[in-house]
């Protein structure tokens, strides 16, 4: 039986990120089926109750404490940044499978859009080239989406790794990337998890019970748009004081990432529109992954908002699940693939970009019509089923439980003149050649 370790380099406990949250829920599935193990170089600050599973859990700051661990093992599932801090996992001749989730390369762009030219340049060049690395290196990749998996191909095709060899392998390209969306526990959240934890009320207490709560349930990077909500919220109140706006994060609770330029941006729009702390609450801490239930279950709709960038289009909104997931109304911006199927299945409305009045009427429609929010709630329920980590987990835990490895990539060449006189040959015999030769030798031998 094959033993499978995941490596993240994001802290493990309470309060995690989505790519933290991923492998944990991802190892709990495969845990199911065979010997799984966690690893963060981070000090691990608890286990969540809803993560608890026959997964191990382990953590090390040495990097011979991850290869020594790392040699123990059949199967590395990686994401991928984890071959820059630790490259000698390529040279164990493990089976090795990159989650390729984040298009990340599309944020590097918005993050460095202030710093001066060269550091951009220097930034970017260094996540292109890791990027490669673990392109290069990888027997298996998954992502979360088709329309990801489109994008994902033509890197792989422009890499020279969708050769012959490989399309004889697996004319479908399934066992090169498939799709492993991010996912939702199998249980709905329950009643009893509002007396466990804080929720948005106890933590605010400016709002009260009769307040209608939007919540932004995810982080605050800079590629999303809480301005617009924001905007929308100030146009709002003038016919409902008492509309809140909460959101859930801040600053990562990965300490190796810096708070982004937009939470200062939102925390001072919020202040010049007299929002902040009254309409408009950010809370000091990120919001734990056990008491998110508590927020998700006090709030009347769930948002998020982006830019029309690149980024969008290979997004995959993860907290926008978990809207799904307590069967929530959304309201969220068009152009990405889960906000097509908010609109396509009526969970919710996709707005044009940066659209500041058609947020703030969507969310009073919403609102005040009881029968809307409720088949928006259904249509949200039903997402969830199939999004649940016991199914998107399947391509993974096929792999896991028949690794391979697939044909050795090798570099893209020009083809020598013996080649192409081969190749010719094979396509149309001696005539073919000689009406050939000229043009061959004139491209391998220019004047």
């Amino acid at each position: 039986m094959n033993k499978v370790l995941f490596i993240t380099l994001e802290p493990i406990g309470n309060r995690m990120a989505g790519p933290a949250i991923r492998f944990c829920e991802l190892g709990k599935q495969v845990a199911w089926h065979m010997p799984t193990t966690v690893y963060s170089p981070h000090k691990i600050d608890g286990i969540p109750e809803g993560l608890a599973s026959d997964c191990q859990f382990v953590s090390g700051r040495s990097k011979k404490s991850l290869l020594t661990l790392a040699t123990q093992h059949d199967i590395l599932i990686i994401q991928a940044n984890v071959l820059k801090q630790y490259p000698q996992l390529t040279k164990l001749q493990k089976f090795l499978v990159v989650d390729l989730y984040d298009p990340f390369l599309f944020n590097i762009h918005i993050q460095y859009a202030n710093q001066p030219a060269a550091i951009a340049s220097a930034s970017f060049r260094l996540m292109h080239k890791l990027l490669e690395k673990h392109m290069l290196a990888a027997d298996f990749t998954i992502c979360a989406s088709e329309r990801q998996r489109d994008y994902w191909l033509g890197r792989f095709c422009a890499l020279g790794r969708i050769n012959p060899a490989l399309h004889n392998f697996d004319p479908t390209l399934r066992k090169l990337i498939d799709v492993v969306p991010f996912g939702l526990p199998e249980t709905e959240p329950h009643i009893s998890m509002r007396t466990s934890g804080v929720g948005p009320r106890a933590m605010f207490v400016k709002i009260k019970k009769e307040d209608p709560i939007i919540l932004w349930a995810g982080g605050i990077w800079d590629w999303l748009d809480p301005l617009t909500v924001i905007k929308a919220i100030a146009l709002l109140k003038e016919k409902l004081p008492n509309v809140r706006l909460v959101f859930m994060g801040k600053k990562s609770p990965n300490p190796q990432v810096d708070i982004m330029s937009m939470v200062n941006k939102a925390e001072n729009l919020a202040g010049e529109l007299g929002l902040l702390d009254e309409n408009v609450f950010f809370p000091t801490e990120w919001i734990s992954y056990q008491e998110r239930s508590n927020f998700l279950m006090e709030a009347n709709i769930g948002v998020s908002a982006h830019f029309d960038l690149p980024e969008t289009r290979f997004s995959f909104r993860t907290r926008l699940l978990d809207y799904f997931w307590a069967n929530l109304p959304i309201i969220t911006t068009k152009g990405d693939e889960l906000a097509d199927l908010i609109e396509a299945k009526g969970a919710g409305f996709a707005l044009d970009y940066q659209d500041v009045n058609a947020w703030a009427d969507c969310l009073a429609q919403l609102l005040s019509e009881p029968a809307l929010q409720q088949r928006c709630r259904l249509a949200g329920k039903a997402l969830a089923e199939r999004f649940t980590w016991d199914k998107v987990v399947g391509p993974l835990l096929n792999y896991c439980q028949n690794p391979y490895h697939p044909p050795d990539h090798v570099p893209v060449t020009m083809p020598n003149l013996v080649e192409r006189v081969s190749s010719v040959y094979h396509r149309g015999g001696k005539k073919l050649v000689l009406a050939k030769a000229k043009q061959m030798i004139k491209e391998i031998m220019p004047e």
